[in-house]
């Protein structure tokens, strides 16, 4: 009876593992968006926008018939960095306030002044039609730079957010996801002293069970991060929206870097367990 309640509770204890590595490494990836400021974005993704920018600069100068290159000048890589920081900010307040705060947006008064100096763009047409054709093409460049570094309909994330409002404190709610991991932990480190307490007469024969709880663990958890890939979910990303998956890509790496020691810290720590169950065992043949 002794061993499946100990079966049971290790059972129990490998689960709780999985969940808190999930939780802690979700955690780690998403704490910098909570801090002031927001996440700085990296020279990576930075360089992968500018990239994804001119091409679409590139499209709509084939649709509305001016030069690409004054305004892709225009949106240097300066101006890009200062978009993500807007970006970061427009983040930063709906995952520590949960409302919109002001999205990042492009000068599109200087972007009409480029329109109408361009006399490819403006010759055969009269003030009026310059002027509509100019406001256009920026509103489209606009809206579509701002897609890049933000990319999200801001109108269905409102709507989103004041449903959500209605219904739960948005703030508190992602406060409280961001410390489960830590509820977690408490419960493993309750379980493992249970099985350590089962097994009180001989302490070491908890290690086994304990250790091989963070075995297990790790096997759990590389499944799924390995279903990740094989899902679609990446490709079904990029399909959707070129610019999101380049900053999935990124906060992908970053929760692979830190599952990646997680996994390692609980591997060792199986290890750990299981050599020193054996070392205790010899001690007590000899």
């Amino acid at each position: 009876m002794k061993k499946i309640i100990a079966f049971l509770l290790a059972f129990l204890l490998t689960g709780t593992l999985a969940l808190f590595g999930a939780c802690f490494t979700a955690s780690l990836t998403a704490a910098p968006a909570m801090r002031e400021g927001g996440a700085p974005v990296s020279s990576q993704v930075l360089a992968q926008e500018q990239e994804l920018i001119r091409k679409r600069i590139t499209d709509l100068a084939g649709l509305y018939g001016f030069s690409p290159e004054p305004v892709i000048a225009f949106v240097d890589g300066n101006t890009v960095a200062a978009m993500n920081q807007e970006s970061a900010l427009w983040w930063n307040g709906v995952l520590t306030a949960g409302n919109l705060g002001k999205a990042p947006s492009l000068d599109k008064r200087a972007l009409v002044q480029i329109f109408r100096a361009d006399t490819g763009m403006m010759e055969g047409k009269d003030e009026t039609d310059q002027e509509i054709l100019a406001d256009e093409a920026a509103e489209a460049v606009s809206r579509s730079v701002t897609r890049v570094v933000l990319p999200l309909r801001q109108e269905v994330v409102s709507i989103g957010l004041e449903e959500a409002a209605k219904r739960v404190d948005v703030p508190n709610v992602i406060a409280f996801l961001m410390d489960l991991h830590w509820i977690l932990l408490a419960l493993a480190a309750l379980l493992a002293g249970l099985i350590a307490l089962l097994e009180s007469r001989r302490l070491r024969s908890a290690l086994p069970y304990i250790g091989s709880s963070m075995g297990a663990a790790v096997l759990v958890m590389l499944a799924g991060v390995l279903l990740i890939p094989g899902s679609g979910i990446g490709a079904r990303i990029r399909e959707a929206s070129e610019s999101l998956s380049i900053q999935a890509g990124s906060l992908f790496s970053g929760f692979l870097l830190r599952f990646g020691a997680l996994c390692a810290v609980l591997l060792a720590g199986c290890i750990l367990c299981l050599t020193l169950c054996r070392r205790t065992g010899k001690k007590h043949e000899a």
